[in-house]
């Protein structure tokens, strides 16, 4: 894998007009726009030097049958090679395009406010056309730049490689707001105009987020509102939330503007409230820097040392500090409390942002909202303005402190920043697991730190559940933790799974082959018609009694039971997350801990998108048990039902694993 590069070109005269792109001649020669603000085709003998001296230089490659002129630059790869353009100084928008050839590839036009920062950026899509020898054209419009602020960053990533060739910037109108422009958050009305949104406190364009409007809009509409009402597979979640998902599709209809029209359909998506249905990330995830990264974490939780400062909401939990890291963490710490972001409960204010953030995910039940509490700190820094805190110590609470955001200040370029993993855990109990709460694609295991020697209780952390042999991925880890637990004599296990975050039935099978005994577990069925209705539950047992027969029902354990008292913590759950504690149910010297059900993620997904600036994954398929119920939408209940507490919290005890530990201790004795 090549590392990212970055070379610096210069601009020709600016000039003024109505954009036209490149042309090809009757003999089907392709040439630059004459009024072309930038162009570059890659053919120079050599490339301007690297912004960064360290970085590998991109692969110029000499060709016979370039777009333009005799060079391409080619991509392998994973490869990402990103260039700095200084172009003349005003405000206009522009019309970008590249053409990329071998490949899927992503392209980007990025700028700056202060000239080193990413703020604002354009993804660039195929316009549909494309070259009888495999170049196509990648392109987006009425991009905002103001050249007085510094160069603009143009990009182009290839998962698989590809050749790209032929950059090319032309002048599409002149801009009627300038970037950039300051908001306070969200809830300003009229602060940004209808094609931006405001985030990190200035209003950005969310425009080039997205393609233009299809020419064929009505096809296209019901084209993608086809592939929720086909496609999306569980029962309960379809009767529950497909007629709000079409009332989002029916407003594509009467967009007036490209990013109105493509958020609609993606707000279709978020609003099927499914664990693996997301409308994925936006280009500005994976370009623009968090000015104002925020390193807090936040759980869901019984805030019962400040009851009488902020009595708890009726519809949602209380919101606590589970940990937070030494900088940009606004003097919170473990145990203080959030109670209102922008005025509203944490909870209730994330779910509003429904309307505009892509990345927003759910639970398939209706319940639970571990991931809005486990994205607070980055959807706080994002969207809000005002914060409303409880701070406590071993003191006592004081009153509600109101925190404005607009005055923390923004991350200097060379400022140092190690953020905490946000993953519904209190502390970390097992040796080598790492205190800033990273390293979640590892297994952690070995003697709980707190316990004292004598007793020999084993404990395993880990997030994924990612293997499709039970060996590779996360499998052979998981396994060599899962066999010590009888090699090395535990009286006692705790399995710390609040993070989890999926994979194949394969990782939950390597805890089931130990704790369980073999059992039917559950049938899992995909959609197969637009008509099919929810089984009654007579049917639902005929399903599973006829895959039965046909060895179709997913089985869980083996032969064995857990030898010694086991405990289970959950929280943050999906998919194999939620099939895990499903198979444990019930069974002897087992019990699962946690604040409430999992997701309820009983389904897979298929992920979709167009092109690679909007990527989607959607739910296929439901899965049933043995009484004919359709599970997906209702998580998996804890036997012990535990709450982390405040005042716990700011003792530095996590409530969850304590009650786990005294559970443990209740079963007295025993020989492993």
């Amino acid at each position: 894998m090549r590392c990212a590069a970055a070379f610096v070109l210069a601009a020709v005269v600016l000039p003024s007009g109505v954009a036209h792109a490149g042309e090809f001649d009757s003999s089907g020669a392709f040439s630059f726009s004459v009024e072309a603000a930038l162009t570059f085709d890659f053919e120079d003998a050599e490339l301007p030097p690297l912004a960064d001296p360290s970085a590998q230089s991109p692969l110029q490659k000499l060709v016979t049958d370039a777009l333009s002129g005799s060079g391409v630059i080619e991509l392998l790869p994973y490869e990402n090679v990103t260039f700095s353009v200084a172009i003349p100084a005003g405000l206009a928008t522009y019309r970008a395009s590249v053409w990329i050839r071998g490949g899927e590839a992503t392209a980007s036009v990025s700028t700056t406010y202060d000239g080193t920062r990413r703020d604002e950026v354009a993804a660039l899509f195929p316009t549909g056309r494309m070259t009888s020898d495999g170049w196509v054209e990648l392109a987006n419009e009425r991009i905002v730049i103001d050249g007085k602020r510094g160069p603009i960053h143009v990009g182009v990533f290839a998962p698989d490689g590809c050749e790209a060739d032929a950059f090319e910037l032309v002048v599409d109108g002149t801009a009627v707001t300038e970037p950039g422009r300051p908001c306070d958050s969200l809830s300003q009305p009229g602060a940004c105009d209808a094609e931006e949104i405001c985030t990190w406190g200035a209003c950005r364009r969310v425009r080039g987020w997205v393609p233009p409007i299809p020419a064929e809009r009505a096809l296209v509409t019901e084209y993608l509102g086809n592939r929720l009402r086909f496609l999306f597979g569980p029962y309960s979640n379809r009767s529950a939330d497909l007629p709000a998902a079409e009332v989002a599709i029916e407003a594509m209809r009467h967009a007036q503007n490209p990013w109105a029209y493509w958020n609609a359909f993606l707000l279709g998506l978020r609003r099927l409230h499914d664990g693996h249905t997301s409308s994925g990330w936006s280009p500005a995830d994976y370009i623009v820097r968090n000015p104002k990264p925020l390193d807090v974490c936040f759980i869901e939780g019984d805030g019962d040392a400040s009851h009488t400062q902020a009595p708890s909401n009726p519809d949602y939990r209380d919101v606590l500090v589970s940990h937070a890291g030494a900088l940009r963490n606004l003097g919170l710490r473990s145990g203080d409390r959030l109670v209102r972001v922008d005025g509203r409960h944490p909870i209730a204010w994330a779910r509003s942002l429904i309307e505009v953030s892509w990345s927003l995910s759910s639970a398939s039940n209706h319940s639970t909202f571990a991931e809005q509490a486990a994205a607070l700190r980055g959807l706080i820094s994002r969207y809000a303005k005002t914060l409303d805190v409880v701070r406590c110590d071993a003191n006592g609470c004081g009153d509600v402190e109101s925190i404005d955001l607009a005055k923390v200040p923004a991350l200097a370029s060379e400022e140092p920043f190690d953020s905490q993993l946000c993953d519904s855990r209190i502390g970390r109990h097992v040796p080598g697991a790492p205190a800033n709460h990273q390293g979640e694609d590892g297994v952690f295991a070995g003697f709980l730190n707190e316990v004292p020697t004598q007793e020999r209780f084993f404990g395993i952390e880990w997030d994924s559940l990612y293997t499709t042999t039970g060996q590779d991925g996360i499998g052979a880890a998981l396994t060599k933790a899962v066999a010590r637990i009888q090699t090395e004599g535990a009286a006692g296990v705790v399995f710390d799974h609040r993070r989890g975050t999926g994979g194949t039935l394969a990782g939950p099978q390597i805890i089931w082959n130990y704790a369980v005994k073999r059992h039917p577990l559950t049938f899992f069925q995909t959609r197969e018609r637009a008509e099919d209705e929810q089984p009654s539950l007579a049917e639902g047992m005929a399903l599973f009694s006829k895959a039965l027969t046909t060895f179709d029902v997913d089985e869980a354990g083996t032969n064995g039971a857990a030898p010694v008292p086991t405990a289970l913590l959950i929280t943050d759950d999906v998919s194999a997350s939620d099939w895990l504690p499903l198979g444990l149910k019930g069974q002897p010297n087992m019990r699962i801990f946690g604040p409430y059900q999992t997701s309820g993620a009983f389904s897979t997904r298929l992920s979709l998108g167009y092109w690679l600036g909007l990527n989607y994954t959607l739910a296929s398929g439901d899965s049933f048990v043995a009484d004919g119920h359709s599970l997906n939408g209702f998580g998996v209940e804890p036997d012990v039902v535990v709450l982390p507490r405040q005042s716990d919290l700011m003792l530095g005890k996590d409530t969850v694993y304590e009650a786990a530990l005294a559970w443990l201790r209740s079963q007295g004795p025993s020989s492993p």
